[in-house]
């Protein structure tokens, strides 16, 4: 036998994709000759391709160990131990690859492999990129190359690099799934779907873009569609837990928050580590009527224990090293600097503090780079990019960063880093703005808020001790493309409405509505809220409405708009109607600051005294009640005052503008000297 023809011709088989008949060739092979390390190269390829790891790591370990020189032999044993998720050993191999032949392109990207098996995402960054500097026609490298480019944030490189690949390669499925990916993190809504609609006309069925389909069409508002395709992925992977979390936020998004709460459970069964799957359990659990504030403190408590219970706590050096007269050095982590709520509630604030107190520093996970990002860069004395960082990387640049308070402007909601304050990276830990209840987290020391927010005796629904600032938690920043109050005659058929999110807008709250509708005959009812554009949905919430008695032509029902018109859209309200038992939030500043006055029912959770908090800063808590009863006769009531709402039309802007509710330098010295106080007094460690 001609072993190196053989060879050569089993290896020109297996790239025809011929399989068995290069296995045959490769067994002739070693019948003859059992130490050829190459014909056990081939087999690897084989068994792999079928699917068979165990047999493709035993023949590719069996090729590197008959020769240890061939650069190829640790490439391959690397690209199948990536498939066996075994990363340590498979950087090790591909290390050896490029030791061996540095410009071994393969070896490279099978090192991006390994890194990317072990989340270190930048890492991958570097490798792929020494490949394609090796071979720019390299789809492979350019491929991966945009998938983990996606992942660090890079979101506009990720696109080119796919559709880069796609001039290479037309067609290619991964490649428009990775440009779906990357344009979906743009805000390209819809362009993402077309991509993601391409690549799966090559490859139908696969439900990993399935998957990314349905989170494009749940943010483009198309709810149920979202759902139906989520349910389709679930068929035939049941046990796939991203789906069935992100079916939980389509359904919770369409206010059917019972359904969302078992897919949820289902996902945290799924996957016990999913923190994004938590997340939604909790803040699902917030919308719902049930639950006591205690009970909202048990579940916080219990889903951080599963999280990080077992983390090892770093030991802290009971010296001080700050000077007295230093300024504290204060971080704050969040993926929301930029235009989001929390963005629009702190920013004038942060752009307050004075710099001989505050050492202000950011640890951005912002997807969205806006002109609120820059401002907050502009204002940070250090900004930190943590976009695709493990959060145990996060907490070692906080230590190195000598973070004396850390802030979490996030809690529980979406990519937050709670696991970063688990791992305890400075000695002072604070939630502020970001999540109106308990964190549940031992690590966070304490809880920013204030005294309507959260009054005094509600302590025990809280594992943080609370500092209350003495004018309002918050310092809302008015949009610069708000129109003109519309002041009207406030005459005429009074006009009911909520912007506020349709998970917030339960059964028991459309009820409510329904009342006062009824009580105030000739009255309209106005919903603006991203999902009521699609027709399921709307049907689903006119109907619920009219099983309440309230006919359908009383009812108005609009999905999301630009910020501008939807702030234009306050002109035609009389009323704002908050939700319960979680109010408004930034909905309920914009309503005030065109001029609407809104009527909030405060219940005993934190989450349902945000408008409360408000209104009594503008000299409204008249408007502020406490129970059902209350809620519906307050609304009539001011329905009625005509005069009342006249005046309150004309003088809201202003009373926000001129009180404590819109005053930066008042919150950043409030804040400042509560967290000097509790950096002083509170032992905390």
């Amino acid at each position: 036998m001609d072993v190196p023809s053989e060879i050569r011709r089993s290896f020109e088989l297996f790239a025809a994709g011929r399989l068995d008949e290069a296995a045959n060739v490769a067994g002739e092979v070693l019948a003859v000759s059992p130490e050829e390390p190459s014909a056990h190269r081939v087999l690897a390829g084989v068994f792999l391709r079928r699917g068979q790891l165990d047999q493709a790591l035993e023949s590719a370990r069996r090729a590197w160990e008959i020769d240890p020189s061939v650069p190829e032999a640790a490439a391959n044993l690397a690209a199948i131990l990536v498939e066996a998720r075994q990363g340590e050993e498979a950087e090790r191999m591909a290390r050896r690859a490029t030791e061996m032949a540095p410009d071994f392109v393969s070896a490279w990207v099978n090192l991006g492999l390994a890194f990317r098996c072990q989340s270190r995402q930048h890492d991958a960054v570097d490798a792929f990129r020494r490949a394609i500097q090796l071979q720019p026609g390299h789809h492979g490298a350019l491929a991966n190359l945009g998938n983990v480019l996606c992942e660090v944030g890079e979101y506009a490189e990720a696109a080119e690099c796919s559709r880069r690949v796609l001039q290479m390669r037309p067609g290619m499925v991964a490649a428009e799934n990775n440009l779906g990916n990357a344009l979906l993190k743009l805000g390209q809504i819809d362009e993402a779907i077309l991509a993601y609609g391409r690549a799966l006309a090559g490859g139908p069925g696969d439900a990993e873009i399935e998957y990314n389909l349905a989170i494009a069409l749940e943010q483009a508002g198309r709810l149920s569609e979202s759902e139906d395709v989520q349910r389709g992925v679930l068929s035939r992977v049941p046990g796939h837990a991203r789906a069935t979390n992100n079916l939980g936020v389509a359904l919770k998004l369409q206010g059917r928050l019972d359904e969302a709460a078992d897919q949820f459970e289902r996902a945290v069964q799924h996957s016990p580590q999913s923190t994004p799957a938590f997340a939604n359990r909790l803040s699902t659990m917030l919308c719902r009527p049930s639950g006591s504030p205690e009970e909202i403190l048990v579940a916080h408590r219990e889903a951080c224990d599963s999280l990080w219970a077992g983390l090892e706590l770093p030991t802290v050096d009971d010296a001080d090293p700050r000077s007295v007269d230093a300024p504290l050095r204060i971080g704050f982590v969040s993926p929301d600097f930029g235009h989001h709520p929390v963005g629009r509630f702190l920013l004038s604030g942060f752009e307050s503090f004075e710099a001989h107190r505050v050492q202000a520093v950011c640890f951005s996970d912002r997807i969205q780079v806006d002109a609120f990002t820059d401002r907050f860069r502009s204002a940070a004395e250090d900004w930190f990019d943590i976009r695709g960082r493990d959060d145990s990387v996060v907490a070692g640049w906080v230590r190195d960063a000598g973070i004396d308070v850390l802030v979490d402007l996030t809690g529980h909601t979406g990519r937050h880093r709670l696991g970063v304050f688990a791992r305890r990276p400075a000695r002072l830990q604070l939630t502020w703005i970001g999540y109106p209840s308990t964190t549940g987290l031992p690590a966070i020391d304490g809880l920013v808020a204030d005294e309507v927010l959260v009054p005094e005796g509600a302590e025990t629904a809280f594992c943080e001790r609370i500092i209350r600032l003495a004018d309002g938690h918050i310092s809302y920043l008015p949009p610069v493309d708000a129109p003109d109050v519309d002041v009207g005659s406030g005459s005429g058929e009074v006009v009911f409405g909520s912007f506020n999110k349709l998970d917030k807008t339960t059964p028991v709250v459309l009820a409510t509505w329904a009342r006062i509708l009824l009580g105030q005959p000739g009255s309209r009812l106005v919903l603006r809220s991203r999902g009521l554009d699609d027709p399921r949905v709307a049907e689903r919430f006119g109907g619920l409405l009219a099983e309440a008695g309230v006919d359908r032509d009383r009812i108005s029902l609009h999905g999301w708009v630009s910020h501008a018109e939807l702030l234009a859209g306050y002109g035609e309200i009389d009323i704002g109607l908050d939700t319960f038992p979680f109010s408004g939030g930034l909905t309920s500043c914009e309503a005030l600051w065109m001029g609407v006055p809104v009527v909030t029912w405060a219940g005993r959770r934190m989450c349902g005294r945000q408008t409360a908090s408000f209104l009594s800063r503008v000299g409204l808590e008249d408007l502020v009640v406490g129970s059902e009863d209350k809620y519906v006769e307050k609304a009539l009531e001011l329905a009625g005052d005509v005069a009342l709402r006249r005046s309150l039309r004309q003088e809201l802007r202003g009373r926000m503008r001129d009180g404590p509710l819109c005053d930066g330098q008042r919150l950043a010295t409030e804040f400042t000297s509560a967290v000097e106080r509790a950096w002083r007094e509170w032992d905390v460690l």
